[in-house]
């Protein structure tokens, strides 16, 4: 008699043990499965706009790519879009910006009350042609 009470406590307790190791294993996981697509945007965006040259940074990023192509970068509908085209990089977000601080821009991004920045790229104004205000040496302006 005793050994079955023995044995049907030692059940229960791996029973209650195992059920809350995974339910600690289930919060973890989808706490990071939920940002993984954060970092990844994150890391698309700096793809994109490495060695680009800016125009505007602020609620929305636009640059110009190698090409001269005007590309921006916005938050819509909860969402971070890259138009022209409208390829959407990241999904239920509450907000996103961008901004110049020591030369590089950041993205800031907002879920649930959490915020996450990330360095995009070097920050490059882009400038009309024309309006560049550099003077040549004189050796080479002839």
């Amino acid at each position: 008699m005793e050994v079955l009470l023995s044995l049907s406590i030692t059940l229960i307790i791996v029973l209650t043990l195992t059920s809350l190791f995974h339910l600690i294993q289930y919060g973890y996981g989808s706490h990071d499965q939920n940002n993984e697509d954060i970092y990844i945007a994150a890391k698309q965006c700096s793809q994109y706009t490495i060695g680009t040259t800016y125009i505007e940074a602020g609620d929305v990023l636009r640059y110009r790519n190698f090409e001269g192509e005007e590309t921006t970068l916005e938050w819509n509908q909860q969402r971070l879009v890259k138009k022209p085209g409208y390829e959407i990089l990241l999904f239920d977000i509450d907000d996103v910006s961008f901004s110049i601080e020591n030369d590089f821009i950041y993205m800031h991004v907002i879920r649930n009350r959490q915020n996450y920045t990330f360095l995009l790229t070097y920050a490059s104004l882009w400038q009309e042609e024309g309006d560049n205000n550099e003077t040549l040496p004189s050796d080479i302006q002839e």
